[in-house]
């Protein structure tokens, strides 16, 4: 009887909205604002700034206030809070159904520990970002990631719609009665271009920013089902979907170090093919003219390109997923520390022509 009050009461908390998820996507919504407000009023001043009369030769109010193209590269770490979200499931076994509002963890500090690395070109006021975020993203099996064993790790109990093996799916289901394993843990990666503006500096040091920007999701989907051979286990990397996400932060420069806390709200699709394959790499060449002190070092930076290169493949003859489709989208919300390295350029930006 416990186990059935208990399996309840999981259902009606994962079925009631949290009030705060609801106040972060307000926050969301309203920095999303922030950041297309202040990128209009940023280019209405520049053309403002540049049709104002020519300054004098060395006056320094005639500079922007972020004077100097430069290049920063830099590196940082987070821990991802992930909403709830549906999973729709299909397999060519009779099984089409929704798994309702299911829950996902971080598992930041586990190895390789979340985070990013990223390339911004600042032109004054205003930035371009390639940004390289890593995160990972569990469901609630009761496990970390890669199934390793967690202390109190909690099983979630989950409504469900459509029919599992052709049959009507169980709902409540007890996540472990058809999961072994479902995660993005190498992990849930996101390539995103973003556009950034500079605000008003804080002092010469302390410069906040804000930024928007839309890419890829490129995840690398790790699935068992409950039972089954390991010969029909997802794990590889697959192009998945858009992503985008806004960013609000602070910058600090002392010398050529740049450091930063930033917030991050990021959203993906995820549409992931169950294939029933492994990531390819060097390791799998049969070949005798590539020793392997060479093969090994550089089989793990192959596995990604050589995983997008059998999508591409499948895409282009057609070829369905052998175990199925699985289909949800990842929100979070995510507080960053980084830090990296200024290259300044050799030619400042002013706010208008500069007399000979």
């Amino acid at each position: 009887m416990t186990t059935l009050i208990t399996a309840g009461q999981r259902l009606a908390w994962a079925s009631v909205p949290r009030p705060s998820s609801i106040a972060v996507d307000k926050i969301a919504a309203a920095l999303a604002m922030l950041v297309l407000g202040a990128s209009m009023f940023a280019m209405w001043f520049g053309q403002v700034a540049g049709s104002a009369a020519p300054p004098a030769a060395g006056d320094a109010s005639s500079q922007s206030r972020y004077a100097q193209r430069e290049t920063v590269v830099s590196a940082y770490a987070g821990a991802p809070v992930y909403h709830r979200s549906d999973l729709k499931l299909q397999r060519p076994d009779g099984t089409d159904m929704t798994l309702k509002n299911m829950g996902w963890d971080g598992d930041s500090f586990y190895f390789p520990i979340d985070g990013g690395a990223r390339v911004i070109r600042w032109s004054g006021a205003f930035g371009g970002m390639i940004d390289f975020l890593h995160n990972k993203a569990v469901t609630r099996l009761g496990k970390g990631a890669h199934g390793r064993k967690i202390k109190n790790g909690v099983i979630e109990d989950v409504e469900t719609i459509g029919t599992l093996k052709g049959q009507p799916a169980p709902s409540p289901l007890h996540l472990t009665d058809l999961l072994e394993r479902l995660e993005f843990t190498h992990g849930h990666n996101v390539l995103i271009p973003t556009a950034l503006v500079r605000l008003v500096p804080l002092s010469p040091a302390l410069r906040p920013y804000l930024g928007i920007g839309f890419g890829a999701a490129v995840p690398h989907v790790e699935v068992r089902f409950k039972g089954e051979s390991p010969n029909r286990w997802t794990n590889e990397y697959q192009y998945a979907g858009p992503a985008f996400q806004v960013v609000a932060g602070i910058e600090m420069r002392i010398g050529r170090g740049s450091y930063y806390v930033e917030y991050k709200f990021i959203w993906s699709a995820i549409h992931a093919a169950l294939t029933g394959g492994n990531s390819w790499s060097l390791k799998d060449l049969r070949s005798d003219w590539l020793p392997r002190w060479l093969i090994e070092p550089l089989a793990g930076l192959t596995e990604m390109p050589g995983d997008l290169w059998r999508q591409y493949s499948r895409w282009r003859s057609g070829t369905a997923p052998a175990e199925g489709t699985i289909e949800t989208h990842l929100t979070s919300h995510e507080i960053v520390i980084g830090g990296g390295y200024v290259w300044p350029g050799a030619a400042p930006v002013t706010a208008g022509p500069v007399q000979p």
